[in-house]
């Protein structure tokens, strides 16, 4: 059953973020007084009295010749308005209805959709251009603070009564990957081909890309929950090529890094065209720590003429010689070339983070490896491992009993995790092993 669809349009700086946060009821969409901070729509299912609709927050709606970002965002929210059952056009309260609020009104009025017209920023109840703006003649005009929540209550009940009845997916069904990289490596044109349309603007002026796109895309018969992010710099590096917009960039970039604790799996973007950074082993890193599912996804391939793919995985390899078990796909986003391999991966990855040892194998595993490399210990204390049982999954996890295993060198768990990975396929994804006490 199709959702119903709620796209909130108006000119810039009217709350539309905002009002998109409060229905959602997360800080989801990044809310800024610089004009034009939201340039992709980002859309979210609320669920309210057993019904269900999608909200959408899109781009502040004016024109600038000659600004393709612009013209782009300004064609997302037409494309959005042509997809919308009900339009909730925001207007400013605190100041009369200008010639953009006025041109949006054509616009929503055009599209044949229901409207309901939020004056927001009314904090008494009232504004003094009620009058103004009850001659644009909606039949439904509600006046809201969206700051301090007045008039959310009736918002909601009134787009609650026009949905169906229905509830949220499990999320937690579909595999949930976070597309990450530097800025201008091509992670929205790879969203984009992975869904075979545009759902991300791509444009090559760094920074483009702000809130966190969110798209559920289908391919066969299975579903994949993709989310593309901003270009995530070292902090220290945030802001100065374009002083205007650091607090924009620095919220995205905070978001960009917290998606990789909410995702399963982790598209580590590269260009083949760029040197490794520092930045690209922090973000390998951290997805490791954290427990996720990782692939190297090196795009940009098409222009990489003087160099093989052996040479360069030599070269990852070297750079990321703490992951020597993560996959890499050589890909091109602007040609197609290896597209149809990234969910390729991500169905084996996701498949090997839920992989289970059975415990009596397990054990055998363990004694054999145990009997060759007995664990080195200090003194008179000499550890001694006993027993293993895989304790849980995504990441695969494993408890070993030991004696004295404070004195267990990492080496020795390393080289343990490599024995793991010989016997079974674990590629893609991290393994956790941890120690407790035989007498426990």
């Amino acid at each position: 059953m199709k959702k119903y669809n709620v796209v909130i349009i108006g000119r810039p700086n009217v709350g539309k973020s905002s009002l998109f946060n409060r229905l959602v009821k997360k800080r989801q969409a990044i809310v800024h007084d610089v004009a034009g901070t939201t340039r992709d729509p980002i859309s979210d299912d609320v669920e309210s009295c057993e019904r269900l609709f999608c909200i959408t927050d899109t781009a502040g709606y004016f024109h600038e010749k000659n600004n393709e970002l612009l013209e782009k965002s300004i064609q997302k929210v037409k494309d959005e308005i042509s997809k919308a059952d009900l339009l909730l056009l925001m207007v400013d309260g605190r100041i009369s209805p200008t010639s953009q609020d006025e041109k949006i009104v054509e616009l929503a009025r055009k599209s044949g959709k229901p409207i309901f017209l939020v004056v927001n920023k009314v904090d008494k109840g009232k504004s003094e251009y009620e009058d103004a703006y009850t001659r644009f003649g909606f039949k439904n005009t509600l006046f809201v603070s969206v700051i301090h929540n007045k008039g959310i209550s009736e918002l909601l009940s009134e787009i609650t009564n026009r949905s169906p009845k229905g509830k949220k997916e499990n999320q937690r069904d579909l595999a949930n990957i976070a597309i990450i990289g530097r800025p201008n490596v091509g992670k929205s044109s790879i969203l984009n081909a992975i869904a075979k349309k545009e759902l991300a603007i791509v444009s090559n002026i760094p920074g483009t890309t702000r809130d966190v796109v969110k798209e559920s895309i289908k391919l066969e018969d299975k579903s994949y929950s993709f989310k593309d992010t901003a270009g995530a710099r070292r902090p220290g590096k945030i802001g100065k090529a374009y002083k205007k917009g650091e607090p924009v960039e620095k919220y995205s970039n905070i978001r960009a890094i917290a998606e990789i604790e909410q995702a399963d799996i982790v598209l580590l973007v590269i260009d083949s065209s760029e040197k490794l950074a520092a930045q690209d082993m922090h973000i390998a890193g951290l997805a490791k720590e954290k427990g996720k599912g990782i692939i190297i996804v090196v795009n940009k391939w098409d222009l990489s003429e003087e160099i093989t793919q052996e040479k360069y995985l030599r070269r990852l390899t070297r750079s990321f010689n703490f992951m020597i078990w993560v996959p890499v796909v050589f890909v091109s986003a602007k040609t197609g070339r290896n597209i149809e391999q990234i969910t390729k991966i991500v169905d084996m990855v996701s498949e090997n983070q839920r992989r289970e040892i059975p415990t009596s194998k397990l054990n055998r595993i363990l004694e054999d490896f145990a009997l060759g490399n007995l664990p080195k210990g200090s003194g008179t204390y000499k550890p001694k491992v006993f027993f293993a049982a895989q304790t849980g999954t995504i990441p695969p996890e494993f408890t070993i009993s030991a004696k004295y295993h404070q004195m267990i060198h990492f080496s020795w768990r390393r080289a343990f995790e490599n024995e793991l990975r010989r016997h079974f396929d674990f590629s893609g994804t991290p393994i956790k092993i941890i120690f407790k006490d035989k007498s426990r």
